[in-house]
């Protein structure tokens, strides 16, 4: 986050994690256990940073769509396994996720989707091994024979996949441990330099 010239500075505890929670509300929630309230807002903030943004374009890509539902990935498994960071485990990430009972599960089949897909994605720009991305109405969610993956069907089983992860940790403690841990990392991460102010434009989000 970088600074923004004749803009007041703000404290950690105004910074939003979505256009409706602040950092201060956030734990104001999480101090009342109103897991509820929690609940619509990792929704309104996975909509917000992911979703929304590719299915609302106009300049809609299946490449795009699927770069994105690597990230949401990534997130919302470290958000079930309580991980304050994924550095070292990304790969993992994606094999426990794919265990899970989502409409994403048949590409647990898939071993190469985190070397062609995730890493080609990420480190290249591409998918790598043959793969290709439809939108096509027509398509499968995953065709391994043509080695095709649907980029619409792949948001959709990931919308799908937060709306089961916000019921699951409303009724399961230890989802609910886990959520409280990734949670306050993400509201440390808004502090700079332990001062506990952060000069940015007012109404930016983290």
């Amino acid at each position: 986050m970088t600074q923004v010239k004749n803009e007041p500075s703000r404290t950690v505890g105004e910074t939003k994690l979505s256009a409706s929670v602040t950092v201060d509300k956030y734990k104001l929630l999480e101090k009342n256990e109103d897991k509820a309230a929690i609940a619509d807002f990792i929704v309104q903030r996975f909509e917000e940073r992911y979703f929304s943004p590719v299915l609302n374009s106009r300049s809609r890509h299946g490449f795009t769509m699927l770069a994105i539902g690597c990230l949401v990935i990534e997130t919302l498994e470290s958000f079930y396994q309580g991980l304050e960071d994924t550095d070292r485990k990304s790969k993992r990430m994606f094999i426990d996720f794919f265990a899970r009972d989502t409409p994403l599960k048949p590409f647990g089949k898939v071993v190469t989707f985190y070397s062609d897909i995730r890493c080609g994605i990420l480190h290249q720009a591409e998918i790598r091994g043959g793969w290709r991305i439809t939108r096509s109405s027509n398509a499968p969610l995953l065709d391994e024979v043509g080695r095709t993956i649907n980029a619409e069907l792949f948001i959709q089983g990931l919308k799908d996949a937060v709306s089961t992860y916000v019921i699951q940790f409303q009724n399961d403690p230890q989802l609910w441990e886990n959520l409280k841990i990734k949670m306050r990392k993400i509201c440390n991460n808004c502090e700079r330099n332990g001062t506990g102010v952060i000069s940015a434009q007012v109404g930016g989000q983290i």
